[in-house]
């Protein structure tokens, strides 16, 4: 079905239909496909992402008092609130109201406080209040109240009034930085929105020239910040769909899908089908393996591609499975996405080597450069010049498809002491910080005892390594080392190897530390 632009009164039309919504339009001479979704017309592959995530946060036989009670998340609980309306069954909207009113309730709303509108973050209620929950809590009630105030009671309805109220002030007050992309982009639609809609005319203006502010930085070296991160892109995802979905402003709502279709093809340029994967450097990652744990851009992935042989998540069988929310904002708002984004994701297109230069806030170089090469079977990537001590950076990786059908990979940590630069053939590791000891390499293969590690050749399963470095690494097994905490995926421990290298004294720091050629191994 080809269409324009959709009125929100066609919308509405459409959504009472009983089948998926497939538009097509042209943004800079790239088809772009519309895809709109209710909940009786979903595929089974994305019911199931649905209906795990519902199951989880609302299991059978549970009482709604009794699921907002102990150890919760307020993120995952607004989100299935927002899931049940979308859903619609006998009892979901009663149970939604429920829960709207207990968020709600939990909201900070003390004057004069930079807790002004914040809800308590984590799992953990008593805990003390996470400045981002105003935007991730706030982006779906603004949902809520766009989309069904019409089921909420005169109380819920008030209470969420209120609540949009103070977290755009809140958001307002802490005006927090354009390049910290997930959070300012959620923050700028919210202030606009509530904003226009509440008749706050400084904190409408101020969510649009964030918003410009964010689109003109983005094309200042054609990247967002926080770049690559298989978990974040996905936020960056739904803050730019409610641009195009809820803001007020034409200028807004045309930033936003431009953003949307860049940071797409940004995605399929560092997807591989194949292995089902995105390719590093990650300067935010909660895991190596996107079949191991629920990063949102992999829902958003499988949503789009919709077929699980060659596109798929966890879900309960894998980590952050809370992460699944955001299927629910996926529905709600539909999926833009290039045509030509589409055929990358499902099927792999040609090898591909990139260099980039991201600008980024992490300790370091503001302008940091990224390196990666995908190949069809095994992809490899770095970071030169980010010194940011994190577990979730991801400075240099490689990943590979062992024979049993499996991810394997190696990566060096976001330690402070490493650069990490390749090209179509190698990876080399620099030494950034003088007073650096020693750096460690992880290597996750198929199977912890088919390796082989000696002076020039590391031999994993499927994967064969020539290796020129300047110390012979420690080896040790990851579940003998308690300090291990790279990742929250669930991965096999005692698989996980761990290579300590030591760093001669007074090395020479335009030498490499380390340098691997990986050589694909069909046979064993």
């Amino acid at each position: 079905m080809k269409i324009g632009k959709l009125k929100y009164g066609l919308k509405i039309l459409l959504l009472l239909l009983n089948f998926e919504v497939v538009a097509q339009h042209s943004y800079d001479a790239d088809t772009v496909l519309e895809k709109r979704y209710n909940y009786n017309t979903l595929s089974s592959y994305q019911k199931l992402i649905f209906d795990e995530f519902v199951d989880a946060e609302y299991p059978a036989g549970i009482s709604i008092q009794d699921n907002l009670s102990g150890n919760i998340s307020t993120r995952a609980k607004i989100r299935l609130a927002e899931a049940l309306l979308f859903r619609n069954h006998s009892g979901d909207v009663e149970s939604a109201n429920a829960i709207i009113q207990w968020i709600c309730k939990l909201q900070n709303i003390e004057k004069g406080s930079l807790n002004f509108g914040v809800w308590p973050g984590g799992n953990d209620i008593e805990n003390s209040y996470d400045q981002n929950m105003r935007e991730f809590i706030g982006s779906d009630l603004l949902i809520i109240y766009d989309k069904y105030r019409q089921q909420l009671s005169s109380e819920t309805l008030n209470q969420v009034v209120v609540a949009l109220i103070q977290a755009a002030k809140g958001a307002y007050k802490r005006n927090v930085d354009p390049n910290y992309n997930n959070i300012s982009i959620m923050s700028s639609l919210m202030m606009e929105y509530v904003g226009h809609t509440f008749h706050l005319k400084n904190i409408e203006k101020a969510g649009l020239k964030k918003a410009e502010k964010i689109y003109q930085y983005y094309h200042r070296f054609n990247a967002f910040c926080e770049f690559n991160t298989p978990t974040y892109y996905g936020v960056d995802f739904a803050g730019l769909a409610m641009w195009r979905t809820f803001s007020f402003s034409s200028e807004m709502q045309t930033m936003g899908k431009h953003l949307e279709k860049d940071l797409w093809n940004d995605v399929a340029t560092f997807y591989n089908p194949n292995l089902q994967n995105m390719c590093g450097p990650f300067f935010r990652a909660y895991g190596m393996d996107m079949q191991m744990y629920n990063a949102i851009t992999g829902v958003w992935i499988a949503a789009a591609i919709d077929n699980p042989k060659i596109a798929s998540i966890p879900l309960k069988n894998g980590g952050k499975l809370y992460e699944c929310g955001f299927i629910v904002s996926i529905l709600e708002m539909g999926i833009d996405m290039p045509q030509s984004v589409l055929k990358k994701l499902e099927k792999f297109d040609k090898p591909i080597f990139m260099s980039k230069t991201v600008p980024n806030y992490y300790e370091g170089n503001k302008l940091k450069q990224v390196t990666a090469m995908v190949n069809e079977n095994w992809m490899m990537g770095g970071i030169w010049g980010c010194y940011k001590l994190s577990k979730i950076l991801r400075i240099g990786t490689i990943h590979w498809k062992a024979p049993d059908g499996s991810i394997s990979w190696l990566l060096l940590p976001g330690e402070g002491k490493t650069n990490v630069k390749v090209d179509e053939k190698k990876m080399e590791v620099y030494l950034s910080n003088r007073n650096a000891k020693s750096f460690i390499v992880y290597v996750y293969p198929a199977e912890f005892n088919q390796f082989k590690i000696n002076d020039s050749i590391w031999q994993f399963p499927g994967m064969k390594f020539t290796v020129s470095s300047t110390s012979k690494p420690k080896i040790s097994r990851g579940n003998e080392d308690p300090s291990i905490d790279i990742t929250e995926e669930l991965i096999d421990n005692t698989r996980l190897i761990k290579l300590t290298f030591d760093i001669p004294a007074s090395f020479d720091v335009k030498n490499p530390l380390l340098v691997l050629t990986p050589i694909v191994q069909t046979k064993q």
